[in-house]
């Protein structure tokens, strides 16, 4: 029988629904593939991306992780970055995120999750993405770098994800990109007038080499609003998305779901098994600094790569049965928050929280089901996350919380 050579347009919205099969081609098929109409090679098997992600060198983040908007963060943003500037960055951030001070931080995620689910457990449904899975993150962490809790940042934040078809962002987006900017500058300077213990105190405090990484003058596309902007966005989305994703899995899985019930002290396992089968970061962009060979071809010094987390993470390679999820898979590494020098900071807080938000819920309401339309966020194609998450469950009396 006749198969058509694969193609993979990231940009697709036929590929949104389910980019698996897809991925699967392209490791057997194509390992490395190069987009004719979009000018850039792609790598899809795990330790081809592992490897390339590692090799920070030759696969050069300078030019932007997205494919859609390149170097949309700009200055400071730490993901497009190489060494050395890239390290001195991270190591102004590096400690706030390190698991021994996360730790402290879970009793107030505990908190937050209570409130957030109390909120909607008498009512018996809920959107369990936009109540809990993204309004958990905002709480936490905004509170980690010290922003207060108004609307008009969650509504930027939101608003940063409008895309046209085409998967520009729209003028809402690169207003409320803007207008962000902006207030991380003002709260900056705030900061350095009267500090806090927060991480925007932190920041605006920082040192690099004995200079001060703040200017006199804070401008809105200087480097440091770049970082904190980056932190912004990173503290958000994956952590919402893993979240999301998780409690959606274990609707589709009832049986592993009653699993966690019984066993809870295997959730933290769901959460990696999640982060696997369906992770919220599957893509990321480099550029090489020079020709590399593999199977067969070589990408010429120069060439935009497409590192295709996702496709690696279900790569029988690596896994055996890839497409199968299974709360009881003992995971060794995964893709998930990326590799090398840019690993995810936020990697432990991500899993903390939502190692907290599924025992609330499997404890709160162990019987929610999927109740309506599944939507998944129009943002950057490098994510995959879902945006609506509507859930019916018995209702239950709300516990009194104390304030």
């Amino acid at each position: 029988m006749y198969m058509a050579a694969v193609e993979y347009d990231p940009f697709s919205l036929a590929l949104e629904d389910d980019p698996y099969p897809t991925y699967r081609r392209l490791r057997d098929e194509a390992p490395l593939y190069h987009s004719d109409k979009w000018g850039f090679w792609a790598l899809s098997r795990f330790e081809d991306v592992r490897n390339a992600a590692r090799d920070w060198r030759t696969f050069s983040s300078a030019e932007g992780m997205d494919i859609d908007a390149p170097r949309w963060a700009g200055a400071g943003a730490i993901t497009d970055l190489d060494p050395p500037r890239h390290d001195l960055l991270r190591n102004v951030v590096r400690n706030a995120f390190q698991t021994t001070n996360l730790n402290t931080l879970a009793p107030k995620i505990q908190r937050d999750t209570d409130q957030l689910v109390e909120s909607f457990v008498e009512r018996g449904s809920a959107d369990l993405a936009q109540e809990l899975a993204w309004a958990l993150p905002y709480l936490v962490f905004f509170d980690f770098m010290g922003l207060p809790h108004e609307p008009i940042l969650r509504k930027w934040s939101d608003d940063f994800r409008e895309r046209t078809e085409g998967k520009e962002p729209t003028q809402v987006a690169l207003d409320a990109m803007e207008n962000t900017r902006r207030y991380l500058a003002d709260a900056l300077t705030d900061r350095r007038k009267s500090p806090r213990d927060d991480l925007l105190t932190e920041i605006v405090n920082a040192r690099i080499d004995g200079e001060p990484l703040a200017q006199p003058v804070i401008e809105t596309h200087s480097e440091i609003v770049g970082l904190c902007f980056l932190l912004f966005i990173a503290g958000t989305d994956t952590t919402a998305g893993l979240i999301a994703k998780a409690l959606h899995l274990l609707a589709q899985h009832p049986d592993q779901r009653a699993r966690l019930v019984a066993h809870p002290e295997q959730i933290p396992g769901a959460v990696e098994e999640t982060l696997r089968y369906d992770t919220p970061l599957q893509i990321a962009a480099r550029n090489t600094t020079a020709p590399v060979t593999l199977h067969g071809g070589t990408i010429p010094n120069g060439g935009r790569v497409v590192l295709i987390f996702g496709a690696g993470n279900r790569d029988d390679r690596e896994f055996d049965e890839p497409d199968r999820f299974d709360i009881t898979r003992n995971i060794k590494r995964t893709l998930a928050f990326g590799e090398g020098i840019h690993f995810c900071l936020g990697a432990p807080l991500a899993r903390l929280e939502a190692r907290i938000a599924l025992e609330t819920v499997l404890a709160r309401i162990p019987d929610y089901a999927i109740s309506g339309e599944v939507q998944r966020s129009s943002s950057t194609v490098n994510m995959r996350v879902l945006w609506r998450l509507p859930a019916a469950f018995t209702p239950r009396k709300a516990n009194v919380l104390a304030s």
